[in-house]
């Protein structure tokens, strides 16, 4: 059964004034920002869509040329992470369409792509972003016991060499969300997202049916429709889904899971000695490569201060919503953090390095 006892947050007036004003200027420079916008964001999710299907259409057609099904399937997984992030991601938050429905249809191409959309949005909405970087509450970075992320956790014998090997595992990140993770949301009663919500009997029968339908027509219709071997449409769908993991969790990991966030403990009655505000701040940090995938493919995940502070804010205008709340910042003495991508990478790689010996 769902818990009623959550982590809070220690009630900061000072810190509650700087959000205020910080949604008063933020709100100040929605209005001055053209609304087409998000009519692009719909063309885009949209164009996104019909690539993914046009790759897997194309490659059921190269039984002759085995290698180019698999970099058209492993351009599918690319392309998948895309759609999670300015598709799924967007529609989770509301963000993609004014209309409920038409965001929860947009939504629902995560179990398209064998991902459970319903578990999904309760640990991604209830915990993450309510919780992040908080151990046993923040779903998104929820641990196997064999990479550790929470530096004052004990550190097991195998993880002293997780600096070594997470480099084998990352690609299996996918493998392991489509095949094992939701199942085990739904199954186990320990996990996180089981904090929160019980699972209701429809969406088993929405998981199970998604997750025949994904590989049906990811492996079955390769192998036994279009004569492709057993090994090479095993191959081609692991391609994709561990090319997909190492892109996902690029993405995932540089804006909370590195040395330059913290990873705050809460008191015996779950009660944090920081302000929600604070909590966002010394938990996230952007990253601020600029090329042509960041500033027009990345959604929110490069802007995540942004995201955290205000989530239902389209991504389409978090570059503007950043320069607000750096300027804000800086002025004010926020610990507003923001690192280029390869220094986050970097930061990721010490923080386990660090974790391993600590």
């Amino acid at each position: 059964m769902p818990t009623k006892l959550k982590p809070r947050f220690t009630k900061i007036a000072e810190d509650r004034h700087h959000y205020n004003e910080l949604r008063r200027l933020v709100n100040s420079r929605l209005k001055e920002l053209p609304p087409n916008r998000l009519l692009i964001a719909k063309i885009r999710a949209i164009i996104l869509m019909l690539f993914y299907f046009s790759l897997y259409f194309l490659a059921l057609q190269q039984q002759e040329l085995v290698g180019l099904f698999y970099l058209l399937y492993f351009l599918m997984g690319i392309t998948a992470v895309l759609i999670f992030l300015n598709v799924i991601h967007e529609s989770c938050h509301g963000n993609l369409f004014r209309s409920a429905f038409w965001n929860k249809v947009f939504y629902s191409f995560f179990d398209v792509m064998g991902m459970n959309s319903y578990i999904w949005e309760k640990r991604h909405n209830h915990l993450h972003h309510h919780f992040p970087n908080i151990s046993g509450w923040d779903s998104d970075i929820e641990q196997s016991g064999i990479i550790k992320i929470y530096p004052h956790e004990e550190t097991r014998p195998i993880q002293r060499y997780q600096h070594w090997f997470f480099v084998l595992l990352y690609p299996l990140y996918l493998v392991n969300w489509v095949i094992v993770r939701d199942f085990k949301d739904y199954l186990n009663n320990h996990q996180i997202v089981r904090k929160i919500c019980d699972v209701p009997f429809a969406e088993w029968i929405k998981l199970l049916t998604f997750k025949a339908f994904f590989f049906f027509y990811v492996f079955w219709v390769p192998w036994r429709i279009m004569d492709f071997s057993l090994v090479q449409s095993f191959t081609a769908m692991l391609i994709m889904l561990g090319g997909a993991g190492v892109f996902a969790l690029a993405v995932l990991l540089t804006p909370h899971v590195n040395t330059g966030n913290a990873f705050p403990l809460t008191d015996g009655e779950l009660v944090s000695s920081n302000s929600w505000l604070a909590h966002q701040f010394i938990t996230t940090n952007d990253v601020t490569s600029e090329n042509f995938i960041t500033r027009n493919l990345m959604g929110n995940f490069n802007y995540h201060v942004a995201h955290h502070l205000f989530p239902n804010i389209s991504c389409v205008y978090a570059p503007e919503v950043t320069a607000v709340i750096r300027e804000y910042a800086q002025t004010h003495n926020l610990p507003y953090h923001a690192y280029p991508f390869m220094e986050a990478l970097n930061k990721h790689y010490a923080l386990l390095k660090s974790n391993a010996v600590g």
